[in-house]
């Protein structure tokens, strides 16, 4: 019989792993903000008229969710590393440069077309308010975005472990990596799901402090995430 690694010690196992290393994943947070503030402003300045300005803009933001895959990739090379005991360096947030982009991209592009309108219809309805200033918009984007969040709450679940599969399984395509999630997740997504729900409240904290308290969450968040796909990869292979 399988037993799982509970939510307490998965967090366990993640202060311990980061103990001395705090300093280069809180490096990697910084520089992966930096990198992301520079590259999405420029395109959110962007003044194109509709309805050229609104496909310009939308099309844009899905191709930075592809490139942004290529950080993802980083991040789990970083964490996952940090569990085995491997030396990390805040520059291994770049590992996905020169570990198949393209196929981290690829593996980005089907979670994203199918969060592509529940992302866009509450910002255009959003939109819409801003210019209108009638509540009715305002209450149409909220009652949209509350539709859709268990779709996107269950892509995100069933998809979580991907780039770790991605780094684990070098030789997998990109379709292996996410049915290899799927499969990985299945009887595993309330587990996941509760492990989200128990950063919330220090989320909350990280958000009230102005974004320094997330110095220290985003690398408890990840470590602990990267245990989990560690937990379940031993326990699989153990069956």
């Amino acid at each position: 019989m399988k037993v799982y690694a509970t939510s307490a010690e998965l967090k366990a196992r993640a202060r311990g792993a980061l103990t001395g290393h705090y300093l280069s994943c809180v490096g990697a947070y910084v520089t992966l903000m930096v990198m992301q503030y520079v590259i999405t402003v420029p395109g959110a300045l962007l003044d194109v008229k509709p309805p050229l300005g609104i496909i310009l803009y939308y099309g844009l933001n899905f191709l930075l969710d592809l490139f942004f895959a290529i950080f993802k990739v980083g991040i789990a090379c970083m964490f996952l590393s940090n569990a085995c005991g491997h030396p990390i360096h805040a520059n291994t947030i770049f590992t996905g440069f020169w570990n198949s982009p393209g196929k981290a991209m690829q593996i980005q592009c089907f979670p994203s077309l199918l969060l592509f309108l529940p992302t866009i219809l509450p910002d255009l309805c959003l939109q819409q308010f801003f210019v209108s200033k009638n509540d009715r918009w305002l209450i149409y984007g909220l009652a949209i975005a509350l539709i859709f969040l268990p779709l996107a709450l269950y892509v995100e679940i069933i998809y979580s472990q991907v780039y770790f599969i991605m780094l684990d399984f070098p030789e997998m395509e990109a379709v292996e990596c996410l049915r290899a999630s799927r499969k990985l997740m299945k009887k595993n997504k309330g587990r996941y799901f509760y492990l989200m729900l128990s950063f919330l409240p220090l989320s909350l904290l990280g958000t009230l402090s102005c974004g320094i308290g997330n110095l220290f969450l985003f690398p408890y968040k990840q470590q602990t995430y990267a245990n989990f796909y560690l937990d379940l990869i031993e326990k699989k292979q153990a069956s």
